[in-house]
Formats: structure tokens, sequence, C-alpha cells
């Protein structure tokens, strides 16, 4: 999940319901699960929010699924007998890179009750500092209801930046687009080969590549939460000075999202996020992601040695191998 976005949302009052993914996106038979087990407190769900790319694992969303969305949440407004937005986040989804994946689709394509809203963004294939987003879908309150909302705080982008992203999307657009990719591309077909190389034999899994710029790992038996090991080696916070080096000069760092951050709290999914990462090759050049890529097969290192040398306590829990 963005958790950024879903902390927001605690703030403000909801209940957050996570549903984990696959490499096709959000899991429809869980979500279908999960609503079958919520009984009476289906009634309060106030809307359906999916990524069509996820920040972080940058899994895509697949046409299909796209379509098992629509048709679950537009059961499930008869159901309550009121409309429930079924809302798509597509602020990637102009950076699928990887020619392979199939052309992705419109929900809207598919909604028939007024449901479908499709919010995407400039910030990713123009220029981060535009801040210029946009919102698709049936005409109705719920639209004149944020166009209020918009006009009353003012909370939109100054004008000129509406300007200079209005000539730009006029003018050069598709090659923007064309040029955005092609370096992504590359850079993510160089990062696996990398991460395949560097750190293979201790990745169980690994999502993105294909869409964005992140690729989003799970470990087979290293954890990377931020009191781990493998976090204080990076961070050069372990307290030894051969790692840390000098407290004036100390080491140079490595900074990831761990993957504790990247799961719902409350979710199924929490165990496995402190053996996750999230790491970007959008903004740093190739031979720095290298570099941290071997800083990271360093501190693997570190972590299985110190696993090594810990002190067994008389509480410890022991397990005994017999040889056959």
């Amino acid at each position: 999940m963005y958790y950024i976005y879903c902390n927001d949302l605690e703030r403000k009052g909801f209940t957050v319901v996570a549903i984990p993914e696959d490499d096709a996106g959000i899991q429809t038979d869980l979500l279908r699960a999960k609503l079958d087990r919520m009984r009476r407190d289906k009634e309060n769900i106030q809307f359906f929010y999916v990524v069509t790319v996820n920040n972080p694992s940058c899994a895509i969303l697949s046409n299909h699924r796209k379509r098992e969305l629509v048709q679950i949440v537009t059961e499930h407004s008869y159901e309550v007998g009121r409309k429930i937005p079924l809302v798509f986040d597509n602020a990637y989804r102009e950076l699928v890179h990887d020619r392979t994946v199939e052309p992705m689709e419109s929900a809207l394509c598919y909604d028939e009750l007024g449901i479908v809203y499709e919010i995407g963004t400039l910030s990713k294939i123009l220029a981060p500092g535009l801040r210029i987003g946009y919102l698709m879908g049936p005409k109705g309150a719920f639209v004149d209801s944020i166009i209020q909302r918009t006009s009353d705080i003012g909370f939109s982008a100054p004008l000129i930046n509406q300007e200079i992203g209005s000539y730009l999307l006029d003018t050069g657009i598709e090659k923007q687009i064309e040029k955005v990719n092609i370096g992504y591309r590359e850079k993510a077909k160089q990062v696996r080969t990398w991460i395949d190389d560097l750190l293979g034999e201790n990745v169980q899994a690994c999502s993105g590549g294909s869409a964005g710029f992140y690729y989003y790992l799970t470990f087979s038996n290293i954890d990377t939460h931020s009191g781990s090991d493998f976090f204080k080696y990076l961070t050069r916070t372990t307290g030894k000075s051969d790692i840390d080096g000098p407290v004036h000069a100390p080491l140079p760092k490595v900074i990831y999202i761990p993957g504790e951050y990247c799961v719902h709290p409350h979710g199924e999914m929490v165990d496995i996020g402190k053996r996750q990462l999230l790491i970007s090759y959008g903004f740093e050049e190739l031979p720095q992601i290298y570099d941290a890529l071997k800083q990271m097969r360093l501190a693997i290192a570190y972590c299985k040695e110190t696993a090594e040398n810990l002190p067994i306590s008389p509480n410890t829990p022991h397990t005994y191998w017999k040889s056959q």
C-alpha cells in the first residue's frame, strides 16, 4: 500500500480494509471472500480504491481483474441499495514501459451503473513540480462535490503550471512519454540483472520492472525493518566503527523504504513485510544503483555473520537436527 494515503484516510476516521495482490493486481477472489465475511459491515463501505500500477510493488492490474472489480462493486452497490464509488488510481499508467504487457483498458468502458472514477496526474510523465492531477468519471453529485470542494479551499495547481501542462499536452506529450519509458525500460533491465547477480540467492520474490520505476523485493530469511541488522548496516547505525566509519565521516549510506511501511499494519502481510523493501531506479544513475546493490550484498553477509555469532540464552528455543 501507499502508506501516506492510507494514513491520511485513517486520520480522517476511515477504517482501511486491505486486500493482498499478486502479479495481476488486487486479488478479486480474496476481495469477494472479505466482503462475504463482513456481513452487516458491508453497508458501511464508503468507496473502493484500487491502483492500476501499484506503488510500491509496481504490479500491473490486468484488464480481466479490472472488469471483475467493476462487476463486484456493481453487485455490491445493488446489494446495499446505493452507488459505491470505485476509484482507479492511474498515476503510473502511462509508465508501462514493458512492450509485452497488454494495453491497459479504461475501467470506464465497463461501467454501466455510473460508479467508476479514474484519477491521474501529470507529475509522473512531465514534471513532479507541476502538481497537476485530474479525475474522470460520470457527471453527478460526486463529481460536483469534488469541484465545489476544490473551489472552496483553493486547492489546485497554480494557473501558470496549468498553462504549462496544457501546452505540453498539446505539443509533445507522445514523444515525452516515449522518451521517458525508453529510459526506464533500459534502467529496469540493467537493475534487474544486478539484483539477480548480487542478491539473487537471497531473494524470494521480486516484483516491478515493467512499469514505473520501482522494484519491490522479498528476501528469503533477511529482515529489512528499521530495527534489523540489514537496516543498521546500510544506514551506518550498527555502533561499530569499522562498519559505520568515523563519527565525523561516516561511510556511504543506502536509503530504502522498509517493507514494514508498505503493508497495512492490520492487514494480512505484516510478517512478510518485515522481509521486504522498496528500491527506486528512477532518480539515481546506474553507477550509484550498482554501488547500492553491492552494499546490500555486504549487508546480507553481515546479517548472516551476526546471526551465527549470537549468544544463545537459556530462554532461546533450540532446534536439534538428527542425521539419518
